[in-house]
């Protein structure tokens, strides 16, 4: 009999596509648990009212906090309002923040990439920077959309 698989819970984005609600996960993530790590991808929805908290715990092995094109809501850290056009995503915040908290109290690995740091940053008390790319000395970390995914995707820092 062989083991069971690890199974890595991702949250979902929560997006409007048309005039219908989904919840999303980028596939480079959901191939990236499955087949770096070997292990079961479990993509987790950001409902209201969230999914239990202690359910989630005792049924995966670890998290991946995901990179999106969304933003972690100032609400949550005392941040000025944001600029039109910034992406927002409340649903995931309120899944994702207590979420993190209560993985990390419980001896659950997490995994945080891009949006999933800012939100283990803000789920311990931190604050962000809203536009990073103002502040002089600072990385421009938005995506370049014409460049090609392997450029997207390949890597944004320098090894030191």
């Amino acid at each position: 009999m062989s083991p069971r698989p690890l199974i890595v819970g991702i949250p979902c984005d929560h997006r409007m596509v048309g005039h219908h609600p989904f919840h999303m996960v980028g596939e480079k993530y959901i191939t990236a648990v499955r087949e770096a790590v070997e292990a079961l991808p479990l993509l987790i929805p950001v409902l209201e009212p969230p999914l239990a908290i202690a359910e989630l715990l005792q049924s995966v092995d670890g998290f991946l906090f995901t990179g999106s094109p969304s933003n972690v809501s100032p609400q949550h850290y005392g941040g000025a309002a944001p600029r039109d056009g910034v992406l927002l995503d409340e649903k995931r915040d309120w899944t994702t923040l207590p979420l993190l908290k209560a993985a990390i109290a419980a001896g659950v690995p997490v995994l945080c990439v891009c949006r999933g740091f800012q939100e283990l940053n803000v789920a311990f008390g931190g604050t962000l920077h809203q536009h990073v790319q103002e502040i002089a000395g600072r990385l421009d970390h938005r995506e370049n959309r014409n460049a090609d995914l392997d450029v997207q995707y390949g890597p944004a820092h320098t090894n030191a």
